[in-house]
């Protein structure tokens, strides 16, 4: 039975290489003609998927079905890189910890990758390696636990070069899988990663990164807006005082509930309120809390079908807490008028 399939299974492959033959490849033998190679190498070229195309498909197959536990994982073997850079270079600060939220997402975690990348990128500038591509953005679709498994791989393999730079050949220990993890563990552990990155790259995350993101969230709301046909006022209000990042945090946790109220509006699920203890904030816990405000924001565009992405802007320099304290200002009054445009 199974030499009479193999048999038929060959008889049809011998006639569809046949039509492929004498159909479709006229044209490449004339071209295969006038390079180097034979008309047989165009036959292979024409055969074999383009390596891209190849690639993607590949990563998309190898993470499809991936958990918010194979993802915790991979996360401990990127933090495991990073401890044994910070070991062999003789990095020896006690970065803070991160705190455990609730309710996060995979695109919420997605967001916080986007942070730790720009932190890689930075500390491969400080060794001498070509930065990673420390611009990405969150993608338009409903982002999944495969998602966030490319970039932690993606991570993975930009600490790897650092180590390969530096010539440590020092490898991590196998991480066991630890089912029945969520999304908001993976969150905290890679909010730990970020951390520990500060040591490596040279310096923590500053208002200027603050307010960098600020500038991105109003960004992304004019594309929103045009969508639901209102118009944005760009300006942030004056502030006379100076401000301390915990007043910019508690402005963040009031933007946040505006904008849990316009997906409401908008009839999507609201996201829940990040966890903000507000006790001693510092410019990262600023970032991070921003850093959120634009994940909901890629959520919204995608409710509502908007594609297109934001300009990329320059890093900007010398701002201070009081400068994102009326960005976000701003911000707020954007996003009422944007709930007010919305027709229950």
């Amino acid at each position: 039975m199974k030499h009479r399939w193999a048999r038929q299974y060959m008889k049809h492959a011998t006639v569809i290489c046949s039509v492929l033959l004498v159909v479709g490849l006229p044209g490449r033998e004339a071209h295969a003609q006038e390079q180097e190679g034979g008309f047989w190498d165009a036959v292979l070229e024409w055969l074999s998927p383009s390596s891209e195309t190849d690639e993607a498909s590949r990563n998309a197959s190898r993470h499809e079905g991936a958990t918010d536990s194979d993802v915790a994982r991979s996360v401990q073997e990127l933090m495991g890189e990073i401890h044994i850079l910070r070991d062999e270079l003789g990095v020896f600060d006690y970065p803070a910890e991160a705190e455990l939220q609730e309710d996060r997402a995979p695109i919420h975690v997605y967001a916080k990758t986007l942070e730790v990348l720009s932190k890689v990128a930075r500390t491969q500038r400080r060794f001498g390696v070509p930065p990673a591509e420390g611009r990405r953005q969150i993608p338009f679709k409903e982002v999944d636990s495969a998602d966030v498994m490319e970039m932690v791989e993606y991570l993975i393999s930009e600490v790897r070069k650092i180590k390969t730079q530096m010539l440590i050949t020092r490898e991590i220990e196998p991480v066991e899988l630890v089912g029945g993890l969520s999304a908001s563990v993976v969150y905290k552990n890679l909010a730990d990663v970020s951390f520990l990155l500060d040591g490596l790259g040279g310096r923590p995350l500053t208002p200027n990164d603050v307010f960098m993101n600020c500038v991105a969230i109003l960004d992304e709301m004019v594309l929103i807006a045009g969508e639901i046909g209102v118009s944005l006022e760009p300006a942030p209000p004056d502030v006379a005082e100076e401000k301390v990042p915990k007043e910019v945090a508690q402005q963040v946790l009031r933007a946040t509930y505006k904008v849990i109220n316009l997906q409401t509006r908008l009839g999507m699920d609201a996201s829940g309120v990040p966890t903000l203890t507000l006790v001693r904030v510092t410019p990262s816990e600023v970032y991070d809390s921003t850093n959120m405000l634009l994940a909901e924001m890629a959520r919204i565009k995608f409710h509502l079908g908007v594609e297109e992405q934001r300009a990329e802007r320059s890093e900007p320099s010398g701002k201070t807490p009081k400068d994102s304290f009326a960005m976000i200002l701003g911000i707020i009054k954007n996003l009422d008028r944007m709930a007010s445009a919305v027709r229950v």
